[in-house]
């Protein structure tokens, strides 16, 4: 857990991970690789296995739930397929195993809109997402600061859950010393 108060860097940290921004100075290192070396197309295919959870959900409001977890496989597609949403069947199935793991098993919900559901069931829906990606790191950038008490320690539960079965390091920012205290193997206090 990176932890730290309001705009202290834990976000920009976390974007320095995957080289959405390049850090100033030092290098990042995922998995043997160093980020900064990859070429373009090779940071992409990198970043394939690197799922991100964001604060705010990040979900494309007017597609449906479905669609927003395909999403997590856009990178793996050919330029074509991805441009048209042309997805498999098993990335179908995938993606209907990665919605039932993030504890969403309705499938009358999986046609609705990204725009009409709660807060918890969108953060669902963005985790969903990551774990289509198949990722070896799961970046989660404030996770449950939009969130009631309650869908907080579900959401947390749920995180620390899928990487203890997975075997996936989770790196989050939080600012809730008490929650990182329950979930972090190491806290990483920034100022």
């Amino acid at each position: 857990v990176l932890l730290g108060p309001s705009g202290v860097g834990k976000s920009t940290l976390l974007r320095c991970l995957n080289h959405l921004v390049r850090p100033s100075a030092g290098t990042v290192r995922i998995d043997g690789q160093d980020l900064g070396r990859l070429s373009h197309r090779e940071l992409l295919r990198a970043r394939c296995h690197i799922g991100m959870v964001f604060q705010e959900f990040n979900l494309v409001n007017r597609m449906s739930v479905l669609m927003n977890v395909l999403c997590g496989r856009l990178g793996s597609l050919g330029f074509l397929r991805a441009l048209t949403y042309n997805f498999s069947r098993e990335d179908h199935a995938a993606a209907i195993q990665a919605l039932h793991r993030a504890g969403l098993e309705d499938p009358a919900l999986y046609l609705r809109r990204a725009d009409t559901l709660s807060g918890g069931q969108k953060q669902r829906v963005a985790i969903a997402r990551a774990l289509l990606q198949a990722p070896k790191l799961i970046l989660a950038d404030e996770p449950i600061a939009s969130l009631d008490v309650v869908m907080r320690a579900q959401i947390m539960d749920l995180i620390a859950g899928i990487a203890a079965r997975d075997g996936l390091t989770v790196v989050a920012s939080l600012h809730q010393i008490d929650v990182a205290r329950k979930y972090a193997s190491r806290i990483i206090a920034l100022s």
